[in-house]
């Protein structure tokens, strides 16, 4: 891929969500009569960000326009569908969007207004066939957030554990380049070498790639153990990995195939799909990579270990994301 390739990619990765739920709830607003309603009611900062990013496409990556407002006209038309009737008013909300009600936001983007009350609502935009994103969160506080039932002494052993691979890494990786280890990578960065795990040798990123394996393998032993302890707290545990933190946010997916032209698919999704099968779960084997796959009905939810940027320090994440049958 070439730089300038690699370099539009990056923005279309950093600005197609922002816009998508823009244009949604601007379509959405248009088609119900309060399109200025709408517009008035965002933040100014918000509307400022917007309104950058809006400038950076036209300018760097114009084939991008049209299909961003082709898209959010096609997950309106769906979204409409799905619920029987045109909402009567749309709110986006985002990281400038007041967040006072906690209850009323979870991972809504939009807030829509129908005949049934307020309702939130989740987009995404995927590629064909991949994984959606629906939580991320340091590693070191997961199991106390999302798994309480459990004893916190999981959690402060689950971090003494990371902190130790952490630095059985380090070593690793200093003794391939004939460095020492001095408790950071101070050395490490003085001596040129970089902090990204993509610019890396294959053999360095092998010994990355296990450390963050050795990680995942713990987690799936946790989540075994969580899983015995109580099946019920488990499950309802896993609704919040897979987006549903509030049972009435509906989720609605666009997968495009932006680079070929193919025609997007829309998906949406209720807790109500997957309420029936939660206790079902089945953890799947593991594989000795750097995730842990949970089987619900046709749905999978990964959680993955992955470096917050640099892997030099122990600011490490843990991605959910879920995959559901697609037609």
């Amino acid at each position: 891929m070439s730089q300038d390739q690699t370099k539009k990619e990056a923005l279309f990765n950093e600005v197609k969500g922002s816009l998508f739920e823009y244009l949604v709830g601007r379509e959405l607003c248009r088609l119900a009569g309060h399109e200025l309603d709408f517009l008035q009611s965002l933040d100014a900062n918000y509307l400022n960000v917007l309104s950058q990013q809006d400038r950076m496409v036209r300018q760097f990556y114009p084939e991008m326009h049209p299909f961003l407002s082709e898209v959010a006209n096609q997950s309106s038309k769906a979204l409409i569908n799905y619920l029987g009737e045109l909402p009567s008013n749309a709110i986006l909300k985002g990281k400038f969007a007041d967040s006072s009600n906690e209850k009323e936001i979870f991972e809504a983007d939009l807030i829509i207004e129908t005949q049934k009350g307020a309702l939130p609502l989740s987009l995404k935009l995927n590629k064909k066939n991949s994984f959606v994103n629906t939580k991320s969160g340091g590693i070191k506080s997961f199991f106390d957030h999302y798994f309480p039932f459990l004893d916190s002494s999981f959690q402060a052993s689950f971090n003494h554990f990371v902190d130790r691979e952490f630095i059985r890494m380090a070593h690793e990786l200093h003794a391939m380049n004939d460095l020492e280890f001095n408790g950071n990578f101070s050395l490490w960065v003085k001596s040129g070498k970089s902090e990204l795990p993509g610019e890396l040798s294959i053999e360095e990123r092998g010994i990355l790639k296990k450390f963050y394996a050795r990680i995942a393998a713990q987690i799936f032993e946790i989540l075994i153990h969580a899983k015995s302890v109580s099946l019920q707290k488990f499950s309802s545990a896993l609704s919040s990995l897979m987006g549903f933190s509030s049972t009435d946010i509906l989720q609605l997916v666009c997968f495009h195939e932006f680079k070929t032209k193919g025609t997007a698919e829309i998906q949406i999704h209720s807790f109500k799909d997957i309420r029936n099968f939660l206790e079902e779960v089945e953890i799947l084997p593991f594989t000795q990579t750097s995730s842990v796959d949970l089987k619900i009905n046709d749905l999978t939810l990964q959680i993955r270990v992955k470096p917050m940027n640099k892997f030099t320090t122990t600011a490490i994440k843990i991605n959910c994301s879920v995959k559901f049958k697609q037609i």
